[in-house]
């Protein structure tokens, strides 16, 4: 570990009982930065369970997405893969690929049609063997955490799911995010949460950042590493944003007053244009399809708008 690397760790100690906490992910601020409107929709906005479930509870929305469908079978399948205690074999993997990818056929997973389904899973097949061919450049994984966190500011508590955390040879850990898209991330913020979420749930310091690639890449790609107090600052100035926004009850969308992509997706939801698929009652999200068209796919190689 390098001498810049010896400072003290983000988060240790950092633990405490919040009255009301305001719960912030990656996803959830980029949401909120990208537009206000559209991550009270996606993120604060409950609707009542359709008739016949639970009159009681309200869930978020979601649009069945293609792309989410592909990011979350291939992740479900390598988290299965690396938590196992004996090694899977490729046939197992992909099978269990496979099993994961039948709970989202067609509308349940965004499909307009078989054929778009059909290009997606087999992509996700090929992402899949590109990872089992090089999943020994891996360093042995860190204990898994549920529900890392760490109190940012106030009662706003930052979150995240980690989809690596390596043990390098120095003790340090090594952050690794698994990216299904076609485009490099110009952005590493994602990196930085899940650097401070390690450092304050691990209590060790974390040297190393990447995304991996997995369509086209055999190994990470280390993104550069700076200070995280400099990122922490900033995680805190936009958590204190967002908190104000919600105090206030204000939520216009960046178009205003048109409305942008996604605010226009989802207000066709709120005005009865979705076709309801299913309740997540482990997201506590309810799930609908929107026909949308999505960009042309030509050789099986999907732009990925999600990732």
């Amino acid at each position: 570990m390098s001498k810049k690397n010896k400072i003290a760790i983000v988060g240790v100690g950092n633990f405490k009982y919040i009255k009301d906490p305001i719960y912030v992910s990656y996803t959830s601020l980029a949401d909120f930065l990208k537009c206000p409107r559209s991550y009270y929709l996606k993120n604060i906005y409950k609707q009542s369970l359709p008739d016949g479930e639970d009159p009681s509870l309200k869930f978020r929305l979601q649009i069945a997405s293609p792309y989410l469908t592909l990011g979350s079978t291939v992740h479900d399948t390598i988290k299965w893969y690396l938590e196992n205690q004996y090694k899977p074999t490729k046939e197992e993997t992909l099978k269990k690929f496979r099993n994961f990818w039948r709970k989202y056929r067609l509308k349940r997973g965004g499909f307009n049609i078989l054929e778009e389904e059909s290009n997606f899973g087999k992509r996700g097949i090929s992402i899949i063997e590109n990872f089992l061919a090089n999943a020994d450049v891996l360093e042995k994984s860190a204990p898994s955490i549920s529900f890392p966190k760490y109190n940012l500011v106030e009662n706003i508590v930052l979150i995240g799911n980690m989809d690596f955390v390596g043990l390098r040879e120095d003790g340090s850990l090594h952050i690794v995010d698994f990216k299904t898209g076609a485009h490099d991330k110009k952005d590493p913020t994602q990196l930085y949460v899940y650097a401070i979420l390690a450092e304050a749930n691990f209590k060790k310091p974390v040297t190393k950042i990447s995304f991996w690639y997995l369509d086209r890449d055999s190994a990470p790609k280390e993104v550069v590493l700076d200070p995280l107090d400099m990122k922490l600052e900033w995680l805190k100035e936009k958590g204190l944003e967002l908190k104000k926004a919600i105090q206030e009850n204000h939520w216009v969308c960046v178009k205003a007053p048109d409305l942008c992509r996604e605010c226009r997706d989802y207000q066709d939801l709120l005005d009865g244009k979705g076709e309801f698929l299913f309740s997540d009652y482990r997201y506590k999200k309810q799930i609908y399809f929107l026909n949308r068209v999505l960009p042309k796919i030509k050789d099986s190689k999907i732009e990925d708008q999600a990732n």
